[in-house]
């Protein structure tokens, strides 16, 4: 079964990464330097570092043992670790789906949902879907439709270029309940701070919650002063009507 693994990085988003820079790949190095602002670069590097972690978790290694690649696609690899794995950050989150079957997971903060995206990008079911909805429901359930049509991509391996409009999104979610167990489908995670996170699988590997983090100082940090503590779980949301979560 898939496990998602969601990191709340709150003020850790400021915070300077110089004293952790040491505890990632050369690569991913390199990539923080290319980033001018705080957020970027906290959201970097502390995505590699908590799948490598989570990674590490699931086999019973230590961090330092797993190291994170890129397949020719650009979707990531483990190394070290018989795992699929996939990562996704938005604004102060991270998400880290691991599993030892094919899975995807997306996450994303709720912000303004202009319905020409979805004209051009969603499938006319879902299209009639959201403009069914009102206004006030009609940004929960986008981004739901969003983030499990990424998901769906990262599955695949993908990315974008596969066609966020190949993904029927409704039909996914519609198979967590009533599909057969190697059925591809999907299921939501509502998280704080008006966000939504996704994860696609096989029905038969779909994780029965989210595992909700934050990061911490402590003298016994897994890197440096730095330490992942556990807060609580998420069920997964329930059918996609309007704002029946």
């Amino acid at each position: 079964m898939a496990e998602i693994s969601i990191l709340f990085l709150g003020d850790w988003l400021t915070q300077d990464v110089a004293p952790y820079l040491r505890f990632a790949s050369e690569a991913r190095r390199e990539s923080v330097s290319r980033f001018r602002a705080s957020a970027d670069q906290n959201r970097s590097l502390w995505a590699e570092l908590f799948a490598r972690w989570r990674a590490a978790q699931t086999v019973g290694a230590h961090p330092s043992e797993i190291a994170l690649g890129h397949d020719e696609k650009g979707a990531p690899v483990c190394h070290g670790a018989k795992l699929s794995l996939s990562l996704s950050h938005s604004g102060p989150y991270i998400a880290v789906a691991v599993g030892d079957a094919p899975v995807g997971a997306d996450v994303e903060r709720k912000r303004k949902a202009p319905s020409g995206v979805a004209k051009r990008w969603f499938c006319p079911e879902e299209n009639a879907f959201l403009q069914s909805l009102s206004e006030e429901s009609y940004p929960s359930a986008f981004f739901r439709l969003w983030t499990v049509k990424e998901a769906a991509l990262k599955y695949t391996r993908e990315g974008l270029s596969g066609g966020l409009e190949t993904i029927d999104a409704l039909r996914l979610l519609g198979s967590a309940k009533n599909g057969a167990d190697d059925a591809l489908a999907a299921q939501n995670f509502a998280l704080p701070k008006e966000a939504v996170a996704a994860v696609v699988a096989q029905r038969c590997n779909l994780p029965e919650k989210a595992r909700l983090f934050v990061l911490e100082t402590s003298a016994t940090g897994i890197f440096g002063d730095a330490t992942f503590s556990e807060i609580h779980f998420i069920s997964p949301m329930k059918g996609l009507q309007g704002n029946n979560e």
